[in-house]
């Protein structure tokens, strides 16, 4: 019989951090800086309530709260006469920040990670899946793309029309511009299985619905580092924000279980590899090589989760080459309503759009953020 369920295991190991981002942000009032250890400590606010009542100070801790301090909260306890030692069992987790420019007059956000139920870091199957999504229909664009002939013609016009009416005031920004034009897309590359009583774009004809991606297994709290949201300008320079993310350091290794139902989905293995070789040479050629001392990817290559930056999300580039590709980038910007003060009316003439690749540093190395290694192992296949 033939087998119709493929299972593997992929391997992520990490190049550059990873950030998964669970959508909340430490605010200062939820942490302790330690200059002396390089450590942020992040706590559990229920378990200082309890000990801010025993030590009758929930009285002066509301009024912190509501008061617009520079303080973090640790700085605040050891002013209250609480020590750091008094606080310790309130701790959730510590994270390293060696890397990164702590500024202690300034706000600094801190960006969560996701975490399971007991607390630890993972990676959901659905980024996995959805960075797979965007290197098979970049793939496609590549490989066949008399097929999408007039799919770039709708991107073009609907760009043109849409800087037009915000030239003559007629229209507002579109934050959503090209998201039909990108949907449509996405239908012709994998929009086959043609189910009765179905339309093209209902989700049951989706063939990637018989690639199935499992979240990663849970990870360790030692797996995570802070780093540094960095922008790597075209001429060399940085510049370095006030936004930390919490990440799973490099040189971690993620695993996620994958199934393959071949009754549904003909994507194989093997085109799996090919697109992720061929979406790495078209990222470094369009993008990446404009930036100094940034080298080509090798095969296997690929970049997870937030912070990767545009060119590793959209379909601009596969579609539309270096040069046009280059162009239309600037219009999305500019149709979109990015602020003028990006600077991206000068990316024509630095050759690259956007004009910035989002970096960071770890153990005093420059790296791209979600930069991976992918491979593919199979499991025991069921018939």
């Amino acid at each position: 019989m033939k087998e119709t369920l493929l299972a593997y295991e992929v391997e992520l190991k990490t190049l550059g951090p990873v950030y998964i981002g669970s959508g909340k942000e430490i605010g200062k009032k939820e942490y302790a800086y330690s200059p002396y250890k390089e450590q942020v400590s992040v706590f559990d606010l229920s378990k200082l309530g309890l000990l801010l009542v025993r030590k009758r100070r929930m009285k002066d801790y509301e009024k912190y709260m509501l008061q617009n301090s520079r303080e973090d909260l640790g700085r605040w306890l050891v002013k209250q006469g609480i020590s750091e030692k008094e606080y310790q069992s309130c701790i959730r987790y510590r994270l390293d920040v060696q890397d990164s420019s702590w500024d202690t007059r300034n706000k600094m956000s801190v960006l969560e990670f996701i975490k399971d139920a007991y607390g630890l870091p993972y990676v959901p199957g659905s980024s996995l899946k959805g960075m797979l999504r965007t290197i098979l229909l970049a793939d496609d664009l590549m490989r066949e793309p008399e097929k999408y002939r007039q799919a770039k013609r709708d991107v073009e016009q609907k760009l043109k029309e849409k800087i037009e009416q915000m030239r003559q005031q007629r229209k507002r920004p579109d934050r959503n511009i090209c998201r039909q034009e990108s949907a449509r897309m996405e239908q012709n590359a994998f929009h086959t299985l043609n189910r009765p009583k179905s339309k093209i774009q209902d989700a049951v004809n989706d063939k990637l619905s018989g690639l199935i991606v499992g979240d990663s297994a849970p990870l360790s709290m030692k797996d995570l580092m802070l780093c540094q949201r960095t922008e790597l300008h075209r001429d060399g320079e940085e510049k370095s924000l006030n936004v930390l993310r919490e990440a799973i350091r490099p040189g971690t290794v993620i695993r996620f279980p994958i199934t393959i139902d071949t009754s549904v989905c003909d994507i194989t293995q093997e085109r799996i590899e090919q697109a992720v070789k061929a979406f790495g040479e078209m990222y470094y050629k369009c993008f990446l090589k404009e930036f100094p001392k940034m080298q080509p990817p090798d095969a296997g290559t690929v970049w997870l989760g937030g912070g990767t930056g545009f060119a590793t999300k959209t379909e601009v580039y596969p579609m539309f080459g270096k040069a046009s590709g280059l162009e239309r980038a600037m219009e999305i910007f500019r149709a979109t309503g990015v602020p003028e003060n990006h600077r991206h009316a000068k990316d024509r003439a630095l050759g690259v759009s956007p004009h910035i690749c989002k970096v960071t540093y770890w153990n005093g190395k420059r790296c791209q953020m979600g930069m991976c290694k992918m491979t593919f192992s199979p499991k025991n296949q069921q018939k």
